[in-house]
C-alpha cells in the first residue's frame, strides 16, 4: 500500500544530540492495558515510575513495577569491559558512547558506540499484553565480544515508595530456557532469551539505588533491587538477540517471534495513522495520532464492568488521564474524546467509551476518577457529567450514531433530573435563578481539585462559572436531543 509505506517515511525520527544527553530526558512506552515501560535517554531510572516492565493487573493490585532494569556490559576479547549505559544516582559518566537516540514509529531506539564498534538497542511492548521486548543488535566489529545482561527486579506498586519490598523472598524457577521470577501470590515474572548465549545464576542484592527525581520531588530516594543471575550472549556482527520479560503465559511468549512481534506492532501503528483525517498522514501531526494512542487504554481492573460489557456487543475502552500516575477520570475523558478519538476517527471506540461511562451513572453523575486498584468509582465531581453532554454532541456530529444518542437519552434525562431535585455533594440547581451550586465540606468538585490532606485548596462551593456554562450547555443539547 503505497500511502501506508510513505507514512513509515514521512514521520520524523525526533533525535538528541550527544551533547545534550543528561538524566532529563525521558521516554515512555504503553500498552494498551494502562501498562507501560519508562525511563530516561540516558538509562539512568530516576523516578519510582521507571521501569521496563509495568504490568497492568485486575483488582486490587492495579499497575505494577516487575522488571526495573537491565545492568548492561559489553566485555571484548582483550579483556576490557564497559557498561552501556550510565545507570544511577551519582554513578560516573557512560564508558559506552550515546551515539543517537531516536523514536521510530514512536518506539524508541539507542546507538552506542565503542571504538569502531557499535550496537544498537530497541524497546517495544505488543499491544494488550504485559510483555517486554528488548532487542539488541550489534554491527561490525572484532569476534568473540559478550554482551552481558543482567535483570534487575523489585516487585512493588509503581506508586509505592522506591524503598518498598515485597512480604516474600524472591524465588527463582528455571525449566530449559524458561527462567520465572515469583514471591508469594503475586503474578511471576517470565524472561525468555532468543538469542546464542546463557543464563548464569547469581543472585544478589544491589543495595542502596538512589532515585535522582525523587529526592528532587522530596520522597524516599534510596532502596534495594534484587538480581537472579546473567544472561550471556554472543555478540556477533548483523545478528539479534532479545530478551523478551512476560507476565504472560509461556504459550503467549512463544507465539511470535521478536521480529514478528515488532513488525505486528509497527503494523498497528500505520493503520492508526492511516485511519485518522488524511491531514495527519505524515510529520507532527502523525506523531500526534501515535500519541493519542497512548492514552486510549482497555482497563483490565473491573471485571464485573467488562462482563456487562461484553454482553450487551461492546467492548471495554477508557482514556487514561495522564502517566505515569494518573487512572480514568471522567473530566479529562470527556473533554479529550473529540481530539483522541474522532479526529483519529476511532469511531467504535469512542462510542464504546461514551456507553461505558452511561452504565456507570449514580445518582445523576459519572465517576470522577477509578482509583488504582479498585474496581468502583468515586463520584466528587460537579462538572465531568456535564462534559459528558459535550462528548457525545462532538460524537453524535462526527459519525451519526443517532442509535447511541436514543440509547444514552433515558440516562441523560436521569442526570437532568438528579440536578433539579439535588444530588451527592451539594449538587443542584437554584429555583430562584435556575444556576447550578455545588460544593461539601471536604470536597474539590471543580477542575481545580487540589487537595493537601485534609485541606481543599480551592472549594469554589457555589455557583461557579464554568460549571453553570457547562450546565447551559448540557440543557441546550438535551432540549435539542
Amino acid at each position: 500500500n503505497p500511502l501506508l509505506v510513505r507514512t513509515l517515511i514521512e514521520i520524523p525520527q525526533i533525535k538528541f544530540d550527544p551533547p545534550e544527553l543528561t538524566h532529563h530526558p525521558e521516554w515512555l512506552v504503553t500498552n494498551g492495558l494502562g501498562g507501560y515501560a519508562s525511563g530516561t535517554v540516558s538509562g539512568a531510572m530516576a523516578r519510582r515510575y521507571h521501569g521496563l516492565l509495568i504490568a497492568a493487573f485486575p483488582a486490587p493490585l492495579g499497575r505494577m513495577l516487575l522488571l526495573n532494569d537491565l545492568n548492561e556490559e559489553i566485555h571484548f576479547p582483550d579483556g576490557r569491559f564497559v557498561q552501556l549505559s550510565t545507570r544511577y544516582g551519582d554513578s560516573a559518566e557512560p564508558t559506552a558512547k550515546l551515539i543517537e537516540f531516536r523514536l521510530e514509529m514512536g518506539l524508541p531506539v539507542w546507538r552506542y558506540q565503542i571504538d569502531d564498534w557499535m550496537l544498537e538497542k530497541r524497546l517495544h511492548l505488543p499491544y494488550r499484553q504485559n510483555t517486554v521486548y528488548i532487542t539488541y543488535k550489534p554491527f561490525a566489529g572484532p569476534d568473540g565480544i559478550r554482551l552481558k545482561l543482567r535483570p534487575l527486579i523489585q516487585y512493588r506498586r509503581h506508586s509505592d515508595d522506591v524503598d518498598t519490598q515485597p512480604e516474600h523472598p524472591y524465588v527463582l524457577s528455571v525449566l530449559e530456557d524458561q527462567y520465572q521470577i515469583s514471591t508469594g501470590n503475586l503474578p511471576p515474572l517470565r524472561l525468555l532469551l532468543y538469542g546464542k548465549g546463557e543464563f548464569v545464576i547469581d543472585r544478589k542484592k544491589i543495595e542502596k539505588v538512589r532515585y535522582l527525581r525523587e529526592e528532587q520531588r522530596g520522597y524516599h530516594v534510596i532502596g534495594d533491587l534484587w538480581t537472579p543471575g546473567t544472561f550471556v550472549l554472543e555478540a556477533a556482527a548483523d545478528e539479534e538477540s532479545t530478551l523478551l520479560a512476560s507476565t504472560e503465559s509461556w504459550e503467549v511468549m512463544r507465539a511470535m517471534r521478536p521480529a514478528d512481534a515488532l513488525a505486528a506492532e509497527r503494523d498497528r501503528r500505520t493503520r492508526l495513522i492511516a485511519l485518522a483525517d488524511s491531514r495527519a498522514h505524515s510529520g507532527f501531526a502523525a506523531e500526534l495520532v501515535l500519541a493519542a494512542d497512548q492514552f486510549i487504554t482497555v482497563p483490565t481492573g473491573r471485571l464485573a464492568d467488562q462482563t456487562r460489557t461484553h454482553a450487551a456487543g461492546d467492548e471495554m475502552r477508557t482514556v487514561i488521564a495522564g502517566y505515569h500516575w494518573f487512572t480514568d477520570w471522567g473530566r479529562d475523558t470527556m473533554i479529550s474524546l473529540e481530539g483522541l478519538t474522532l479526529v483519529t476517527r476511532r469511531f467504535l471506540e469512542a462510542g464504546w467509551i461514551l456507553r461505558n461511562f452511561a452504565k456507570s451513572i449514580r445518582h445523576g453523575l459519572i465517576p470522577n476518577l477509578f482509583p488504582e486498584g479498585s474496581r468502583e468509582g468515586l463520584y466528587h465531581t460537579a462538572d465531568a457529567t456535564l462534559w459528558f453532554f459535550h462528548a457525545i454532541e462532538r460524537y453524535v456530529q462526527a459519525t451519526g450514531d443517532r442509535w447511541t444518542l436514543r440509547f444514552l437519552l433515558p440516562k441523560l434525562i436521569e442526570i437532568f433530573e438528579a440536578h433539579i431535585r439535588g444530588t451527592l455533594f451539594g449538587i443542584k440547581v437554584d429555583a430562584d435563578d435556575g444556576l447550578l451550586r455545588q460544593g461539601e465540606e471536604g470536597y474539590q468538585l471543580t477542575w481545580m481539585d487540589a487537595k493537601v490532606g485534609d485541606w481543599v485548596v480551592t472549594p469554589r462551593r457555589g455557583k461557579a462559572v464554568e460549571i453553570d456554562a457547562l450546565w447551559y450547555n448540557a440543557l441546550r443539547l438535551l432540549q435539542k436531543w
